[in-house]
């Protein structure tokens, strides 16, 4: 659409919480503002992105009449296109078989201010996208009437008048006229007449994943001319730092077209990705190592009691508590572990008309790999376009994509195409772990059997602060990432929660639901243990615990799942029901394990689970995430571990840190509470029960609390 103008618009500007508790902070303290944060940061989810004002930068109609949406949310595997693709369809009235959908580039299409991450790509985009679209039907409605001279209609992709066709859709979009973006918003179309949203429909993609069109990066060849492969030198181990090369060896190597030496960069171009890795490791490399890094001392850091423990949230007088000889203490911990993704880190690069450096590479947040990028070579950011891939999973490690920035120097620096692929050995010694936690956990349950105070100490590796200025770690004093799910949902009349943020030599970051799952564990197994000591039955206990008000969606979820496991109904002897539940990123969840536990073996039988997410855009999309988060907690309960020795973790490979098997996979049941909130977060709130569920069912098959992940009898 050409002849674009803006109308005047009213912007709702809004004020983060954070900022205004600055000048609070400066008369109530920084403990209030830390709780203030707190509080915030653990009920807000991440932005959507935004969808600027233009809808021509989304959206397209081929003459055949057919909506073609460019986005910039990426595609892992969590049907976001096929989402957006409804949304979009349904407020311009066009048949799901005329819907195709394409990822946008950095340098085309909508930008997104954030990325894809947090469970917020329909969440935080189903109004502002639905908006978008519905002003821009209004805009298509209001010229096709001038141009007939007469009020019009649009359904199925035509506009008519007293039953008789105008023009297509795709005939309204290419009028020539001004197109004026609408002052005031147009009216959404009303929930009663949805036709495609929250409802299950085929993936947008499903035919071209059948057979096989989209492209993993690991697979991209430049479709003009020959490419090359590119491998550069990584630290053999964790915190080594290069201090002098000796190429020369490496150069007079069989197929190795150049080598790159910039700074501590060092790369080989070879004619095949195998002769560049043999470059590779003959280059003749001295490593400094400063820090011995091992398990044990990793351990060690880790302590909740730290005086320097940070107040997240602090209700009530917890001093009784601690006088009272019936206080139940409890201690949990979880390990670091992998990412694991499937495809290991790879990405290609080449330098394309206009002196545009193209790099196609499986990132979460593109413009931020397309500004690092154009950081690193010196050049303005315009001169780099990024296009995400589909990624071979996401996870948030795809939030660093390092190999993008090895294929881009290595390809702008000889104007070659270039593309770099990580082994699988590269992928584990240079991940970016979850970070280990612990916890230790005071209670105390009067004997009206309500529960009177709870305390939880909590320590843990860096999780979001590591990649932000040192200013927020030292205004907010813990990672809000790692505190993600450590506040409960149920009513405790005196309340303290306390984190200490541990910095590690390891590198942690973001892992599916951030610090969700440890802390959940820990909460939901206290919770298990405090209901037992007041000989009450767990699912009844936490029901009675959550107030009447907010919290009866995830009321209904529980009482929904125990009718789902026939809760009441007697196990066999060795067989044993345990139930956690969560809410986060405005999504509650409640599941149910069923757990047989024989000759010191755990086995899994079922999992039930109830998720109230608000509107599911695609409830198939939706319980399918579901089934995914369930499979990969069950893997993180049972068996994913990283131990490190050495500066390195000792797994390598998947012999070393065995993933969930089919065989292990358990009878999956998930029944989705829909309600008349929007979409609310899909994408993580599901694993953060899991653990929790499988530890208290073993409790209740063999009478042995476990408190540790991964769970070993």
């Amino acid at each position: 659409m050409a002849n674009w103008k803006k109308g005047r618009r009213n912007f709702l500007i809004s004020a983060v919480v954070i900022g205004g508790s600055v000048t609070a902070a400066m008369q109530f303290g920084l403990p209030y503002l830390r709780r203030k944060a707190f509080d915030f940061l653990s009920e807000g989810g991440p932005p959507g992105g935004g969808t600027g004002d233009n809808p021509a930068l989304w959206i397209s109609i081929d003459t055949d009449n057919t909506l073609h949406l460019q986005v910039p949310k990426v595609e892992m595997g969590q049907g976001v296109h096929t989402a957006l693709g409804q949304i979009v369809a349904e407020e311009l009235e066009v048949s799901w078989e005329r819907v195709s959908v394409s990822q946008g580039s950095t340098l085309t299409g909508p930008v997104d201010s954030f990325g894809t991450g947090g469970s917020a790509s329909i969440s935080g985009l189903y109004l502002p996208l639905r908006q978008l679209t519905a002003n821009y039907r209004s805009m298509l409605i209001t010229a096709v009437s001038e141009e007939a001279g007469m009020p019009v209609q649009l359904s199925k992709g035509v506009f008519s008048a007293s039953g008789k066709m105008i023009m297509t859709l795709a005939e309204a979009t290419r009028l020539d006229r001004d197109w004026v973006i609408p002052e005031d918003d147009a009216p959404l179309k009303p929930a009663s007449e949805f036709k495609l949203i929250g409802k299950s429909v085929p993936r947008v993609d499903y035919l071209d994943m059948l057979t096989g069109i989209p492209h993993y990066a690991y697979d991209l060849k430049s479709s003009k001319q020959k490419t090359y492969y590119g491998a550069v030198a990584k630290p053999p181990k964790i915190g080594a730092v290069l201090e002098n090369v000796r190429t020369e060896t490496a150069k007079q190597m069989q197929g190795v077209i150049e080598v790159i030496e910039d700074g501590e960069f060092v790369g080989i171009i070879g004619e095949s990705r195998e002769s560049a890795w043999l470059a590779c490791d003959a280059l003749d490399i001295k490593w400094q190592t400063a820090e011995t890094i091992d398990q044990d001392s990793l351990d060690f850091a880790l302590d909740p009691n730290a005086k320097d423990s940070v107040v997240l949230k602090k209700t009530g007088d917890l001093d009784f508590v601690f006088s009272n000889p019936n206080t139940i203490r409890a201690e949990y911990s979880t390990p670091f572990a992998a990412t694991a993704l499937l495809e290991p880190q790879s990405s290609f690069a080449e330098l394309i008309e206009n002196d545009i450096l193209r790099v196609r590479t499986p990132t979460q947040f593109p413009n931020t790999t397309a500004s690092n990028i154009a950081k690193r070579l010196g050049i303005e950011e315009h001169k780099v376009e990024v296009i995400p891939t589909y990624l071979g999973g996401g996870f948030g490690r795809r939030s660093k994509t390092e190999s993008a920035i090895e294929a881009a120097v290595l390809a702008y620096k000889t104007g070659l195409p270039v593309h770099v692929g990580w082994r699988r050995e590269d992928e584990f010694l240079h991940d970016r772990f979850r970070p280990p936690t612990r916890h230790i956990l005071h209670g105390l349950v009067e004997k009206s059997g309500h529960i009177s105070g709870i305390q939880h100490l909590q320590a843990s590796g860096d999780v979001l602060l590591s990649d932000l200025p040192s200013i927020a770690a030292s205004i907010l004093g813990s990672d809000f990432g790692a505190t993600r799910g450590i506040n409960v949902a149920y009513e405790i009349p005196s309340l303290e929660l306390r984190a200490k943020r541990t910095p590690l030599p390891v590198p942690t970051a973001s892992w599916r639901g951030l610090g969700l799952l440890a802390n959940t564990f820990a909460t939901e197994s206290f919770i298990d243990e405090l209901a037992v000591s007041a000989s009450e039955d767990p699912l009844s206990f936490r029901i009675k615990h959550l107030p009447q008000g907010d919290k009866i969606r995830l009321r209904n979820a529980l009482q929904r799942v125990g009718k789902m496991a026939d809760w009441n109904r007697k196990r066999p002897t060795g067989t044993g029901l345990g139930v956690a539940c969560c809410q986060d990123y405005g999504t509650v969840i409640a599941q149910v394990a069923e757990v047989s536990v024989e000759s010191g073996d755990i086995r899994v039988l079922h999992i039930w689970a109830v998720m109230d997410c608000g509107l599911a855009v695609n409830p198939d999309g939706a319980i399918n995430q579901v089934e995914g988060n369930i499979v990969w907690g069950l893997g993180s309960a049972l068996h994913e571990e990283i131990t490190f020795f050495d500066n390195k973790p000792l797994a390598q490979n998947f012999d070393k840190y065995p993933l969930l098997r089919l065989s292990e996979t358990p009878r999956i049941k998930v029944e989705l509470i829909q309600s008349e909130l929007p979409p609310q977060g899909v994408g993580e709130p599901a694993i953060g029960p899991v653990p929790a569920a499988v530890a208290n069912a073993v409790y209740a098959a063999s009478g042995k609390r476990l408190r540790s992940l991964p769970l070993r009898l």
